[in-house]
């Protein structure tokens, strides 16, 4: 089952902060895409339960550009949070990967995943990153239409590309 993009995003945040790194969205977004792509390649299952759309500068998860969009090209200041009614009241709350409703299995696959990605790309910059996610022959670069910034990315597109990569690399 898939987690919410927050709460991956979210641990990236823990991951980074940890190491006193800063995240600004763009390179956020990039990270989320890069995780839910091996992700796929690997366990042949997605990592984020959101559509990953095609727009003008590379691929973009909805969610995660509305939640961090406050930042600008500065660093994200807080995590991600998720309001609702429960009982009737308001509340808010912080996604993570362990408040999902996830298996202890399905969280450590997911954060070996994400902490492997996090060692493989956080050092790039946002626009190396950027460029990296829409090369010729991606998946963002196969659906993009100029002018439209919210087609859907086939997660099968996303996933025989990671998988081509897994075997060019191989991973």
């Amino acid at each position: 089952m898939p987690f919410p993009a927050t709460a991956v995003a979210n641990e990236f945040l823990t991951i980074a902060k940890a190491e006193g790194k800063e995240l600004t969205p763009l390179k956020l977004q990039k990270l989320v895409y890069f995780a839910h792509g091996w992700y796929l390649a690997l366990t042949g299952q997605p990592l984020i339960s959101e559509t990953i759309q095609a727009w003008q500068y590379g691929p973009v998860i909805p969610t995660l550009y509305r939640e961090f969009r406050e930042y600008g090209n500065g660093t994200i200041g807080t995590p991600a949070v998720q309001s609702g009614f429960i009982g009737g009241r308001f509340t808010m709350s912080v996604p993570s990967l362990d408040s999902c409703g996830h298996s202890r299995d399905e969280i450590e696959k997911a954060r070996q995943v994400i902490r492997k990605v996090w060692e493989l790309y956080g050092g790039f910059s946002s626009v190396r990153l950027s460029n990296a996610s829409h090369v010729p022959g991606g998946p963002w670069e196969k659906v993009y239409k100029e002018g439209h910034k919210s087609i859907p990315i086939p997660n099968d597109e996303i996933r025989t590309y990671f998988q081509g990569l897994a075997h060019a690399t191989g991973r």
